[in-house]
C-alpha cells in the first residue's frame, strides 16, 4: 500500500516550533552570562582611563577641537562681516536706482504734466520769428504785401496748436490778418502811382519859354503879326530858365522826384510833402502850366497832403499775445 503524503500546514508548524524553541534557548544562554559577569563583579562597560597622561590627552585633543572651533567662529564672523558690508552696499545702490527712479517719475509726470509737445515750441518758435519779420516790415517801411504775408505764414503754424490754451493767440492772428486785409488802397501806392503818372507826362509836355503853349488857338491875321513881334510871358512864381540851365533843371527835378520816392518808401510824410512842394515850383519853371500839367500838379499836391502812415491798432497784437504766453507758461 502507498504512504499518504504529509499535510504542508504540518510541516510549517514543526519549523515554526523549532525556531522558537532555538531563539528561548539563546535567550537563557544570554540571561545566564549576563549574570555571570554581574555576580563575579565585572563591568559590561569598560571603565575610562583616568591616568594623567590620558588627561593631558584628552585635554589636548579638546585644546585642539576648541581652536578649530574658535578658528571656524572667526571665520563665521569674518564672513557674516562681509556679508553685512555688502547687504548695506547693495541697500545703498538699491536706494540709490530707487532715488533716480523717483526722479524719472518726476521727470515723466513733469513731461506728461507739460502743455506744449516738441512740435508746439517748434510752431511757437516759427510763428514768433515770422511775426517778428512782420513787425519790423509793417513799422521800419510800412510793406502791407509784405507783412501781410509774413502774417499769413505765421498764422499757418499757429493754427496747427490745438491745446486750448493757444485760443487766444489763433483768434488774435485771425483778427490782425481780417486788419490787414481790410486796407483797401494803401497811401503811399496812391502817391507812388501820382509820381509814375507825373513822370510819364513830362517828356510830353511843352517847355515853358516855347513860342507855342499847350491848348493856344491859331492866331489869324493882325494878331499873328503881333504876335511875332511881341511875346507875353506871365511870370508871377513862375521863373523862366535859360536853355543853358535846362539840363540842370532837369537833373534837379529828377533828384527831388528820387527823394519823395524815398519819402514814400520810408513813409516820411513831412519829406515828402517838402519835395513835392519842390517838384511843384520846378515843374512851373521848366514846362508850360498846360490842363494836364495842372491836373498833374494838383493831384500831386492831394497825395502830399494825405497822410502815408496808417494807424492799424491791430499791428503786432499776435506778436505781444504770443510772448505774453510763453512767459506765462515758463515755470
Amino acid at each position: 500500500m502507498t504512504e499518504l503524503p504529509v499535510p504542508v500546514a504540518k510541516v510549517h508548524s514543526r519549523i515554526g516550533t523549532i525556531i522558537l524553541a532555538a531563539v528561548l534557548v539563546l535567550a537563557l544562554i544570554m540571561f545566564a552570562w549576563i549574570r555571570f559577569r554581574v555576580d563575579s563583579g565585572e563591568a559590561l562597560i569598560p571603565a575610562a582611563d583616568i591616568s594623567a597622561q590620558a588627561l593631558d590627552r584628552r585635554l589636548l585633543l579638546a585644546e585642539q577641537q576648541l581652536a578649530r572651533v574658535e578658528q571656524e567662529r572667526a571665520a563665521l564672523q569674518q564672513r557674516l562681516g562681509e556679508s553685512a558690508n555688502r547687504t548695506n552696499l547693495l541697500r545703498d545702490e538699491v536706494l540709490g536706482v530707487s532715488e533716480r527712479a523717483a526722479l524719472i517719475e518726476d521727470s515723466v509726470q513733469q513731461l506728461s504734466r507739460s502743455d506744449r509737445s516738441a512740435m508746439d515750441n517748434l510752431r511757437l518758435n516759427e510763428a514768433e520769428l515770422l511775426l517778428i519779420i512782420a513787425r519790423e516790415r509793417w513799422q521800419l517801411s510800412g510793406d502791407l504785401t509784405g507783412t501781410l504775408q509774413a502774417t499769413e505764414l505765421a498764422a499757418t503754424a499757429i493754427n496747427g496748436l490745438k491745446d486750448p490754451q493757444w485760443l487766444t493767440l489763433r483768434q488774435t492772428v485771425t483778427r490782425e490778418l481780417a486788419a490787414y486785409r481790410a486796407i483797401e488802397t494803401d497811401p503811399r501806392a496812391i502817391a507812388r502811382g501820382e509820381l509814375d503818372a507825373l513822370e510819364a507826362l513830362l517828356p510830353q509836355l511843352p517847355a515853358a519859354n516855347s513860342a507855342d503853349p499847350e491848348g493856344a488857338p491859331e492866331p489869324y491875321g493882325f494878331e499873328r503879326l503881333l504876335k511875332a513881334l511881341i511875346r507875353i510871358q506871365p511870370t508871377g512864381q513862375q521863373t523862366l530858365i535859360a536853355p543853358a540851365e535846362r539840363q540842370a533843371a532837369q537833373t534837379a527835378l529828377a533828384l527831388e522826384m528820387a527823394n519823395a520816392r524815398t519819402a514814400l518808401q520810408l513813409r516820411q510824410s513831412t519829406e515828402f510833402k517838402s519835395s513835392a512842394r519842390r517838384i511843384d515850383q520846378w515843374l512851373l519853371r521848366l514846362y508850360a502850366d498846360g490842363k494836364a500839367l495842372q491836373e498833374r500838379r494838383q493831384r500831386l499836391q492831394q497825395a502830399a497832403n494825405a497822410p502815408l502812415s496808417m494807424a492799424l491798432p491791430e499791428a503786432g497784437s499776435t506778436l505781444a499775445e504770443l510772448q505774453r504766453l510763453k512767459q506765462s507758461a515758463t515755470p
